[in-house]
């Protein structure tokens, strides 16, 4: 095995195009959480608690997914996207392995954009789109965690498995062709509430999202209790211990991107 093979065995673990469905799907008289769309955040995170469903479908697409080519690009089938949401707004359990990637990933897509004034709200959305008037990258770094530190918890979660799960889909972007541009381009009108109908504001945000992309395993940005977080929710194999002395090991001013680069091109 190849040493950046190796390296992607430690960081990333292993993941396949299709599995065997998370064990919770089993129990099918199992009560869930209502998934609430359209609702503003604070009631669709009601009790400060991420809905289960939720969780588990950012689960199975970040250690089953993140093969597929176009995941969070590709629309899903649009029946059963109404389907899975009629569901889990009543409560009701869904088949994960019944449905293909791309709708799931729609499922969450359309849980962002559906939230009123979206998952960070104007303030938020304006302190992210600020990080970019600094041109030092460590310095982005810090004041990213600076605006995440500030974010309720469950937020911080919810955050956290979303970008989780996209860096790992760029990660494998060998068998995905998917790059941290065309995934923030994917993903930024879910966000990104108060760019939708400025260019100029639609490019800034997908800029701010690479970054979050890219450098989504930097502890200094996300924060470690947050990467931790995401590894044992998924269990993708990241040994924490190793991505901290990974982090340290970087050049200061290179993201995780460029760095992957160098592996890739000695």
């Amino acid at each position: 095995m190849s040493s950046m093979s190796s390296l992607r065995s430690i960081v990333l673990g292993c993941v396949s195009d299709r599995g065997p469905q998370p064990s919770s799907q089993s129990h099918s008289s199992k009560r869930l959480t209502k998934v609430k769309f359209g609702v503003v955040l604070a009631d669709a995170l009601k009790d400060d608690t991420l809905p289960e469903p939720l969780v588990e479908i950012l689960v199975y697409l970040a250690r089953e997914g993140v093969t597929t080519a176009d995941l969070f690009r590709r629309p899903g089938n649009s029946t059963d996207l109404k389907a899975i949401m009629k569901r889990l707004s009543e409560g009701r359990e869904i088949q994960l392995g019944n449905y293909n990637f791309y709708t799931l990933a729609s499922v969450i897509k359309k849980f962002l954009l559906k939230i009123p004034g979206g998952m960070f709200g104007p303030e938020i959305e304006l302190q992210l789109l600020q990080v970019l008037e600094v041109e030092n990258r460590l310095q982005q770094h810090k004041d990213i965690h600076s605006i995440i530190s500030n974010l309720s918890p469950v937020v911080q979660k919810l955050m956290t498995l979303l970008f989780g799960t996209w860096f790992r889909i760029v990660s494998h972007s060998e068998y995905n062709t998917m790059s941290s541009e065309s995934v923030a381009k994917s993903v930024a009108g879910s966000l990104f509430h108060t760019c939708a109908d400025d260019p100029v504001k639609v490019d800034r945000a997908v800029h701010i999202l690479q970054i979050l992309i890219d450098d989504f395993a930097i502890g200094k940005m996300f924060g470690h209790r947050n990467l931790q977080y995401f590894t044992e929710m998924t269990r993708t194999g990241i040994n924490v211990r190793e991505k901290f002395r990974f982090e340290l090991n970087l050049p200061e001013k290179k993201s995780m991107s460029e760095y992957r680069q160098q592996c890739c091109n000695p």
